[in-house]
């Protein structure tokens, strides 16, 4: 057992179920959505292109993070024989890389010509890129946090936090923030905001809410996808 297992509590890393929950969610309907454009339709395709384009670059910063500043340190900190579910997880994001690598060049095509073909096409890389996300976030919940609990510093969990935030576009805060408030248990989303001044903890979940709102009815055409 490491010096930093000793040391500490245990961490609470339930923040990570409140992230998973936004692309679960939308990774799932991400496919349907492709497939509810017309063809020719490129208002509506540019609409859903936006939408997807969102989600996958908030994923790609996620995994980058993770990748940097997670992963090396629980391969320095875990024993020998726990190793090869961190080198799973890496090996995960490689699959889920090269999906979001080929769904990045059909998308911007697809919005400007959104034919029936690539439809298809591009609606059938989402259910896959769903597929492999789905089994790397319920193998890192099930099979990670539980050594991310235990040798991982609050510090450099604060810092892996930081580095995913700072990857959102500023004027896409407050309605990913909302993503995440829609499933997320709200005293985890309490815990996410604590270290934020009082009106920033007041102002950003009604400003959350309000732009998840606006956005589910415009791409979902419900409040409550």
């Amino acid at each position: 057992m490491s010096a930093i297992q000793t040391q500490q509590p245990l961490l609470d890393t339930r923040e990570m179920l409140v992230i998973h929950s936004l692309f679960r969610r939308e990774m799932r309907l991400a496919g349907g959505l492709v497939r509810g454009v017309p063809a020719g339709d490129v208002r509506r395709a540019a609409e859903v292109a936006a939408h997807l384009a969102l989600i996958e670059d908030v994923l790609h910063h996620h995994h980058t993070a993770e990748d940097e500043l997670l992963w090396p340190k629980l391969l320095d900190r875990v024993a020998d024989e726990l190793a090869p579910i961190v080198r799973l997880m890496e090996a995960q994001h490689e699959q889920v890389d090269h999906l979001l690598v080929r769904i990045g060049a059909l998308r911007p095509r697809w919005a400007q010509q959104p034919a029936a073909a690539q439809g298809k096409e591009l609606a059938d890389c989402y259910d896959q890129l769903y597929a492999g996300l789905s089994e790397h976030l319920d193998a890192e919940e099930a099979r990670v946090l539980p050594l991310v609990a235990r040798c991982i510093t609050p510090k450099e969990w604060a810092a892996l936090g930081d580095a995913g935030r700072n990857g959102i576009p500023r004027k896409h805060t407050a309605l990913v923030f909302g993503m995440m408030m829609y499933e997320g248990a709200p005293e985890v989303v309490a815990t996410m905001l604590a270290p934020a001044p009082l009106p920033v903890r007041v102002l950003v979940p009604r400003l959350g809410r309000r732009a998840f709102r606006k956005h589910a009815l415009a791409i979902h055409g419900s409040a409550t996808p």
